[in-house]
């Protein structure tokens, strides 16, 4: 049987062209860092690595809800804590409103004192996050949630019961907003209103005790929520802590699928260029035998 030049020629160009393509292949892995420069490359191995994009891109928007959530219950915290200040100092004058001894100008001092801590906890109460929205309104947060009405009697309830969730893990969210109406009182009962009885009180001479004890109901209810958002808080830090470890081990896993293995990869280089020089001097002296020259 007589060998065919032809196919001889076109036997060697073929494995010398793969040998080339499979070298470009690992010159291109080591630049690039990447094992697979297009989809068809490993169709298996790019399912995995969309799969595993698809987590990383999914943990990235619960840390970034984490992290709203953390700057909106932190800054609530902190109002609700100067509003416990203030409210410690409101029950200290109910207690001492209800005394004897007092003067009617004691009680006026008092009183007085009152109206402060009411311009001040009305500022507390209808304070704006950094997009100067009112962080106590609810969904309405353009809305000012705490109005003295215009006969300057009582205090008014402006927003709603709303409350905003982020979701902060797979079937996990967290309540990252409170409406005021839950804290600190609606329209009908709420602790300015509580707050002026007891001004009133003063300032008419008659008892405070009802009013006071109004007061005490309300700052346990606040302090209630407070540590209700220390909870929160402690629910988002651990939940970013699990998110972290499991971003970690989902990126070095998709890192086996997706990243070169510099060490294989130029170990194979080396092979592979050292059998396509080979085949390329191999082929040369193949094609200076006389044999060549008859055959075919």
């Amino acid at each position: 049987m007589r060998l065919s030049t032809n196919l001889f020629y076109s036997q060697n160009e073929t494995n010398i062209s793969e040998a080339n393509s499979r070298l470009y292949k690992l010159q291109q892995q080591l630049s690039t860092g990447q094992k697979l420069q297009q989809p068809s490359d490993d169709p298996l191995a790019t399912t995995q690595i969309m799969k595993f994009d698809r987590v990383l891109a999914r943990t990235e928007q619960f840390k970034e809800n984490i992290a709203v959530s953390e700057r909106r219950l932190s800054y609530e915290e902190t109002t609700i804590s100067s509003v416990v200040t203030s409210l410690q100092r409101v029950q200290e004058i109910g207690i001492r409103g209800n005394s004897d001894s007092l003067s009617d100008n004691d009680k006026n001092i008092l009183s007085s004192e009152l109206g402060e801590i009411l311009d001040h906890l009305t500022a507390l109460m209808n304070t704006q996050d950094a997009q100067g929205e009112y962080m106590f309104a609810g969904y309405r947060g353009t809305t000012q949630p705490y109005v003295l009405n215009a006969a300057g009697t009582a205090y008014e309830y402006q927003g709603d019961s709303g409350a905003r969730f982020l979701d902060i893990g797979e079937n996990s969210t967290i309540q990252s907003t409170d409406p005021g109406s839950e804290i600190f009182g609606d329209s009908s009962d709420n602790i300015l209103n509580r707050i002026l009885d007891l001004k009133n009180a003063l300032e008419s001479g008659t008892d405070t005790s009802v009013a006071a004890e109004n007061i005490n109901r309300w700052y346990e209810n606040v302090v209630s929520q407070q540590a209700q958002l220390g909870s929160r808080l402690r629910v988002l830090e651990s939940q970013e802590l699990n998110l972290t470890d499991l971003e970690v081990f989902t990126e070095s896993t998709r890192s086996l699928f997706a990243d070169t293995d510099y060490y294989e990869a130029i170990s194979q280089l080396s092979l592979e260029s050292t059998a396509l020089q080979a085949a390329y001097q191999s082929f040369g002296k193949v094609q200076q035998m006389s044999l060549f020259n008859y055959v075919g």
